[in-house]
């Protein structure tokens, strides 16, 4: 039997420092520029190593072949700074915390919370005023920080508590790359990111905290996703869940269903606001199944083109890079990848890559249209994940993604403020820079 075949080096290596230069200054293009190399690359940094796959297939099994590879370094750093809350757990206490979980983001309880979606959008949008200039990123943001905090603790929150706990996980997003990639001597380090980064933690902690002490105080039956965790019971003692555990799953909860999703609406509202022939398509199909009444839940599936436009949002604006770890040695591409290693993937690369979609920088969303969809291979889309480990949140997320964006879309023509030069952030679900929008109303 021929020997394993060693791996390649990323694009972008230099000695000594291998390719911590080029994740420092320009991690987009990085992680994009490793897609035209091999199906496995090997990128250093320091004392990592991290065996990246860029090929679908390679992808799809990192994902779910379970007996051969475990949450890795990403969800590591998420667990040692934050607890161990579903997103970073793994094995039998994943799928322990995933049941107890899964009722509170049922189709069910998602439907229950359509209404609020409504009216959270148009309680928002109905403040906008013609001629003035809207912080598009930051309403999103808010509006889908009330949407989500509603369904965790099924009350309106305060709008201080609800930038406090957003600008947290702004931060956090940003951070986390840096906290994911390099050694853990870096974020011990005493420099004001890691300054602010840690009082900011801090804060969110107490308003968790907080929240938690007044419901345990006045503990009536509630209908939300903190009334789950309040009688979740351990599977091996039949423990409540302390304090610490909540404020760990909530801050878990709260980053990948608040801040992934803002962010992608925010994406979406961005490139429909440039594109005029998006913008009126979206607008003719709310129009058409708001005709007969209210945007309910049951009516979201007429929504096709609007699920389009969200669906290419997601592709085209992917999270940076995730990692798993091999629990023995792996044979990947012909490569051995040892026990222990790192392994990634970039679902930025993978959505961008000139061979699965046709002018991939191109916003489309026709690409999925049902009578033009093209055949992929398994890894090729994955906006959630797949796997045991897929994204619990997906329904809520989608749902209220596509409840706001025809909401929007029935009351106002969208376009972005003149003389505006907005950019991609370099943090681990990329943002906008900024999103200055003039708002007309539909005549």
């Amino acid at each position: 039997m021929p020997a394993p075949a060693p791996c390649p080096p990323a694009p972008g290596q230099v000695p000594l420092l291998g390719h911590a230069p080029a994740l420092l200054r320009r991690p987009l293009s990085f992680f994009e520029a490793t897609r035209t190399a091999e199906p496995l690359v090997r990128v250093g940094f320091g004392p990592i190593r991290l065996y990246l796959a860029n090929d679908p297939a390679l992808v799809h099994r990192i994902q779910v072949d379970t007996d051969s590879f475990e949450r890795g370094r990403f969800f590591e750093r998420l667990a040692s700074n934050f607890g161990n809350p579903l997103i970073a757990s793994d094995g039998a206490e994943h799928q322990h915390q995933r049941r107890a979980l899964k009722p509170a983001f049922s189709r069910r309880s998602v439907r229950d919370h359509t209404s609020a979606i409504t009216e959270e959008t148009e309680r928002r949008i109905g403040a906008w005023r013609p001629g003035t200039v809207v912080a598009a990123d930051e309403e999103m943001s808010d509006l889908v920080a009330a949407v989500v905090l509603r369904s965790l603790f099924s009350t309106r929150l305060s709008p201080t508590t609800v930038r406090d706990i957003r600008e947290t996980l702004f931060l956090i997003a940003r951070r986390l790359l840096v906290r994911t990639v390099f050694p853990d001597i870096v974020s011990s380090l005493p420099t004001p990111g890691n300054r602010r980064f840690a009082a900011s933690v801090g804060r969110f902690h107490t308003t968790v905290d907080e929240l938690i002490r007044e419901r345990r105080a006045n503990p009536r039956p509630h209908h939300d996703i903190l009334q789950t965790l309040l009688t979740t019971r351990h599977p091996a003692t039949g423990a409540p869940l302390s304090d610490t555990e909540i404020r760990s799953e909530f801050l878990m909860l709260l980053f990948a269903a608040l801040e992934t999703t803002s962010t992608s609406l925010s994406w979406a509202v961005f490139e429909v606001a440039r594109r005029p022939d998006v913008q009126h398509r979206l607008q003719n199909e709310a129009d058409t199944v708001t005709a007969g009444g209210p945007l309910g839940y049951d009516r979201l599936k007429n929504l096709t083109y609007t699920r389009q436009v969200i669906d290419e949002t997601l592709r085209l604006h992917a999270p940076m890079l995730f990692t798993r770890r091999a629990r023995h040695d792996v044979t990947l591409a012909g490569i051995t990848v040892p026990a222990g290693s790192e392994v990634g993937y970039s679902p930025r690369a993978v959505h961008r890559d000139p061979g699965l979609y046709p002018h991939p920088a191109a916003f489309d969303p026709d690409r999925t249209a049902p009578d033009s969809a093209t055949d992929r291979p398994q890894g090729a889309y994955f906006p959630f994940g797949t796997g045991p480990h897929r994204c619990i949140g997906e329904h809520l997320a989608l749902t209220t993604m596509t409840t706001a964006l025809a909401t929007l879309a029935t009351k106002w023509n969208l376009r972005i403020a003149p003389g505006t030069r907005i950019r991609e952030t370099n943090s681990s679900l990329p943002h906008l820079s900024s999103l200055p929008l003039l708002p007309t109303p539909r005549g």
